[in-house]
Parts: C-alpha cells; sequence; structure tokens
C-alpha cells in the first residue's frame, strides 16, 4: 500500500524537492518511490500558485486547498509535508497533527524556542510523528564525521569553530524575498543556519545552554549611487548585478510560480537586495557554551565572493577538519593527530545534480522507509530544537547588547529583531 502525501507549501522547495522527488521526476527523485508514495493534494493560500504547481507536475487536475484543515478533511493522507514560510510552521504543523496526520516540516522547524515547544506538546497530544528535514545530515561526510566523533575517535570534544560563509547569488538571495523580514524567518541564522547548528549539536549529541552574539546588517543596504530599482526584473542595471535574480532562468519556473501568482497576495521574488525594508542581519558571530563543556564559535557571513564553510573540533585526541574548501568548493573530511599523522576519511560524494548533492532524495527514501539511511540521521523535534534555541538566543543577545544568554531565557516568547544599523 502507498504512503500518500499532502504536500503543504508550493514555492521552490515544497515543488522542487517534495512533490517532484515522491513523483520520481529526474535527478529529483528514485524510481522506486512510485512504488510507495502517492501525492493526494496541494495547500497553499496562493491558489494561483498552487494551480501552477500543479500543472508543473504534470497533475493538473490534482486538488489544490487554501489550509490544511480543508485538505485533509476532502482527501485521505497519511502525511502532510510543511513547506511553508517558517513563520506558519507552528499554526500549520500543529494543525497537520490534529487532523490525524504525521508531518515533515522542512529546517527550521520554527522560528522560536517556544514555538518549537508547541509543536512538540502538540505531537505528544496526537501521538502522531514529526520529522525535521534537516538534510545537512543525510550527506555522507557529515554522517562519517557524527559517527567519528560519538564514538570517542578524537577524544572528548573540548572545543570547535565553525562557519557559513554564503557569496552573493546564495546569500543575497535571501534579501530578494520575505526571509530578510525577521518576523518571518527569525533571521538568517534560524532558518539558513539551523542546518549547520544542527549538524554541530548532531556530532556533539549534546545541548547548547549559554550564547553570546554580535550581528549587523553593513552590506545589503540603499544604496542610492547605484541607481537600482525596485525590483530585478525592472531595473536598469540588471545586466551587470552580480544580484540580479532571474525570473526566466531554468526554464522559466520562477517566473509561472511567482510573478504569474503575484496578483494573488502580492508577493514579488524578485525585490532589490539594496534595501531599507530588509529587518534582519547580514553577519553575525556566535560563542556557544554546551551542557557537556564544549566552547564552540559560529560565523554567518552572507555576501563574500566565493562561498564555502568549515567546522573544525579538537578534541583530546585529536582534531576533525571538515566541510567546503574555499577555492574548489569540494567537500573533505580528515582528522589530525598529536602525533603530527593527517588521515584522510574517505565517504561517498554528493550528486551536485540532485537537489543538495543527493541528500534531498536520501531525505525521502528515509521517510518512505527504503533502505540507504540510518536512523541515527532522523532529526526529531526535540533535536531540532537545539539549533532553534540557539537562533532564538543570539537574537536576545545581538538586542541586548551581546550579553550572554541562557537557555532557560527562552520559551515564553518570541525573540526580539536587532536593532536597526546605524
Amino acid at each position: 500500500m502507498k504512503t500518500k502525501f499532502i504536500v503543504v507549501g508550493t514555492g521552490n522547495r515544497g515543488l522542487g524537492c517534495f512533490a517532484k522527488g515522491l513523483l520520481a521526476f529526474d535527478t529529483k527523485g528514485l524510481p522506486e518511490f512510485r512504488e510507495r508514495a502517492d501525492l493526494v493534494a496541494l495547500v497553499d493560500t496562493n491558489e494561483k500558485r498552487g494551480r501552477a504547481a500543479a500543472v508543473e507536475i504534470k497533475l493538473p487536475d490534482l486538488p489544490v486547498f487554501p489550509d490544511i484543515a480543508s485538505a485533509s478533511a476532502a482527501v485521505d493522507a497519511d502525511w502532510a509535508i510543511v513547506t511553508t514560510p517558517d513563520f506558519t510552521h507552528a499554526d500549520v504543523v500543529c494543525a497537520a497533527l490534529k487532523s490525524g496526520l504525521n508531518v515533515l516540516v522542512d529546517k527550521p522547524l520554527a522560528t522560536s524556542a517556544w514555538e518549537c515547544d508547541r509543536i512538540i506538546s502538540t505531537m505528544n497530544d496526537t501521538g502522531r510523528k514529526v520529522l525535521v528535514g534537516h538534510n545537512m545530515r543525510y550527506q555522507d561526510y557529515t554522517l562519517q564525521a557524527a559517527k567519528l566523533v560519538r564514538s570517542g575517535g578524537i577524544g572528548e570534544i573540548l572545543s570547535l569553530e565553525a562557519a557559513e560563509v554564503l557569496d552573493y547569488s546564495h546569500g543575497g538571495d535571501y534579501f530578494h524575498r520575505w526571509h530578510s523580514i525577521f518576523g518571518k524567518s527569525a533571521g538568517l541564522m534560524n532558518h539558513k543556519c539551523c542546518h549547520h547548528l544542527d549538524v554541530i549539536n548532531w556530532i556533539l549529541d549534546d545541548d547548547p545552554v549559554e550564547v553570546s552574539a554580535f550581528g549587523t546588517r553593513s552590506f545589503y543596504r540603499e544604496r542610492p549611487d547605484m541607481k537600482h530599482g525596485d525590483r530585478c526584473s525592472e531595473c536598469g542595471i540588471s545586466g551587470s548585478c552580480p544580484h540580479y535574480f532571474d525570473m526566466d532562468k531554468w526554464d522559466g519556473i520562477y517566473r509561472r510560480i511567482y510573478k504569474d501568482a503575484e496578483s494573488a497576495d502580492g508577493y514579488v521574488r524578485d525585490l532589490c537586495v539594496f534595501s531599507e525594508r530588509h529587518t534582519i542581519n547580514d553577519h553575525e558571530s556566535l560563542n556557544i557554551r554546551y551542557r557537556k563543556g564544549t566552547l564552540a564559535s559560529f560565523y554567518l557571513l552572507t555576501y563574500a565572493p566565493k562561498e564555502f564553510s568549515y567546522f573544525y573540533f579538537t578534541g583530546t585526541e585529536g582534531r576533525m577538519e571538515m566541510g567546503h574548501d574555499s577555492a574548489t568548493g569540494k567537500p573533505y573530511l580528515r582528522v589530525l593527530r598529536p602525533s603530527g599523522a593527517v588521515e584522510e576519511i574517505a565517504f561517498e560524494k554528493g550528486r551536485g545534480e540532485h537537489g543538495h548533492g543527493g541528500a534531498d532524495i536520501k531525505l525521502i527514501a528515509d521517510i518512505l522507509g527504503l533502505e540507504g539511511s540510518e536512523p541515527l540521521q532522523r532529526a526529531v523535534p526535540a533535536e531540532a530544537r537545539r539549533a532553534v534555541l540557539i537562533a532564538d538566543l543570539a537574537a536576545r543577545s545581538i538586542a541586548g547588547g551581546g550579553r550572554p544568554v541562557k537557555a532557560e531565557e527562552a520559551g515564553g516568547d518570541y525573540p526580539p529583531e536587532p536593532p536597526r544599523p546605524q
């Protein structure tokens, strides 16, 4: 018997990863997914986008509903896959659980620790399952790293340094859209870096207990000297701007699901990145203290010429380094021993044409019960909450001038947005 799914949110992630993945579109899913999965409905508050998404997946008659309650009342389903904007996750996930559905919610779990607690409470009350789409766990090099550290391969972890450095295209893209409003994303430390924070927490298998942070917005500010327009598709310098977002790239899918659906809700996908409408930071620096004593530093930058990341775990018996090389972009994983020896750790290379190097496919396969993943890789809400908690504490610290904020200070309200840059 096939597992029946409702995809909630038909933007790029819901459509491109999950809907097409479940239906085994080329480079998005595996042929055996067709034998295990059945997509029975789409949900989107923007009916035009929902209908356009149904056409994109070659199921023009697939029912499209405005909310999960309407969908679950009309169709028989087992799971809801939630890919709506972050600030809606708590409401949508809880509604799905109360409708009797299990839920896969794409990362982050929510936009605050207290919303995570609400989801966890509803999950426990209903007896339904919730999994979180932390797909970075499904990349082989992170799995090998987790096994190595958790098994004591470099001894007790004393410290770690990590960073997510994004280029103009990747980092800047968040400033084209809803993510640049703190009330909708809780900032990029939550929306984007929850990937990396989750991997750190997961590899350490530990809980963050205190965070101090600084951050501001220095680059994505209004630039009248550039004589730019309000949006890329109506801008006179689009041909020379490295931040230009082309609605017609990738066969024009963004035009069909976003531009052509604007009249329904007014959402614009290609707003200029240089604006004072933003209420999030474009770079932040965090210090994190863990329950077992590990001290960590984490840095986010969104406007580098070239993109890379790194994670350095230093233990009593060696140092593990992993990330993506800044010159080549290739992933690496190695261990440095006190003797001076360097051990290169073998891992399966991801497939670039598949979502997140094949991690998205492995995530879907795991939900469907197919071989190829391990229980260790599944992110449950209590674990996913730890990444949200770090971002929540960081926001409180930044708003408080960098003061250390303990975990007990979150969980009762929404974190404050960062101060406006001077």
